[in-house]
């Protein structure tokens, strides 16, 4: 059975982030069943539903790994950090730059591809009276720590040679950040879909996507992960994770409308926001992931683009003083488990 919270209250996107905190409390729980499976599987997402999240509606992990799963949303990458390293979470889904913060502080985890890459679901929204990038200096702007959308955030100012200083940046969760729009606490946010419905919806300016960055040399994806003790003694249970996360985005690709109208029904989240934010992100096949345009097939593809885009990531978080220069090793492809990728997708 799948533990967690399957069907949370359905009043609007706010639900979202209900009980997220909470599960860092609940204790870890080790052990083993009969034939050499992990008695419970824990399982990390965002709060806002992702595609692959549609195995959790009927049971498609339980099935595919043998055994009891619990699912623990997070509202951002920061905190998915914080469970992994408590030993709560063993496997999870998330963005790119507290992935590579977590590496920089020397958390044992291991990258498995990159399933999701980010396009429109992440975006700057701001009051309507903000008309271009060059107005957000004096402005209040809200954005969740450690996490994809800070480190865009980050670019968005390089980019245009904005004053840091002149912005004042709040560290909000995405549910936080919505109430504080409503109270006219903030000037703009760059946030997560669907949670940018109710922004846009009550009249704030989209200024740009996260897309709109990768032409400048940034791009940000989301990575399966796993802690490296799960890695080293479940190998097998991680193939099957890996082999069903791709089922699932399969299962998306075939019926984008009617996986988003499930997912919105589960988790509580207006339909179309969620429907635009699960077309937002692209969705590299397993194939894909391991050729030329992505990860390769071994860490000593170094021209590999995600691998140099790792590289550039810890580069920006070193300047942006996110993490320590020291805290980065030299190489980070030995970060990225070859091993289980190719024995979960052979070529």
């Amino acid at each position: 059975m799948t533990r967690g919270r399957a069907n949370p209250s359905r009043r609007g996107v706010l639900a979202l982030g209900a009980g997220a905190l909470g599960t860092l409390a609940r204790p870890g729980r080790g052990g083993a069943q009969p034939g050499g499976k992990p008695a419970l599987v824990r399982i990390g997402h965002p709060t806002a539903p992702r595609a692959w999240v549609i195995g959790r509606h009927d049971g498609a992990f339980e099935a595919a790994l043998g055994t009891q799963v619990e699912w623990f949303p997070f509202p951002s990458g920061g905190l998915a950090l914080q469970m992994l390293a408590a030993g709560r979470l063993d496997l999870a889904i998330f963005g790119s730059a507290p992935i590579v913060a977590g590496l920089g502080r020397g958390l044992p985890i291991q990258i498995l591809g990159s399933p999701e890459v980010v396009v429109t679901s992440e975006r700057l929204v701001v009051r309507p009276a903000i008309t271009e990038i060059k107005q957000l200096e004096g402005k209040r702007i809200a954005v969740a720590p450690s996490s994809t959308m800070a480190c865009a955030l980050d670019a968005v100012i390089r980019i245009n040679r904005l004053d840091p200083a002149a912005i004042k940046r709040l560290p909000l969760g995405q549910p936080e950040t919505i109430a504080a729009w409503t109270r006219g606490d903030i000037d703009g946010t760059y946030i997560n879909g669907p949670f940018w419905g109710d922004l846009l919806g009550s009249g704030g300016r989209q200024l740009l996507v996260s897309g709109d960055l990768r032409p400048h040399g940034f791009l940000f994806w989301n990575s399966a992960v796993v802690r490296t003790d799960f890695a080293q003694r479940w190998p097998e249970t991680v193939i099957a994770w890996l082999r069903t996360v791709q089922a699932q985005l399969d299962r998306y690709r075939a019926d984008p409308e009617g996986t988003a109208r499930t997912l919105a029904e589960d988790f509580g989240a207006p339909f179309e926001p969620l429907r635009d934010t699960l077309a937002g992100l692209s969705y590299p096949t397993a194939q894909e992931q391991l050729g030329p345009k992505y990860w390769g097939r071994t860490a000593k593809a170094n021209t590999a683009p995600f691998l140099k885009a790792l590289s550039d990531t810890a580069d920006f978080l070193i300047e942006t003083g996110e993490i320590k220069r020291g805290g980065i090793p030299a190489a980070l492809g030995p970060f990225v488990n070859y091993d289980l990728l190719n024995r979960a997708f052979p070529a």
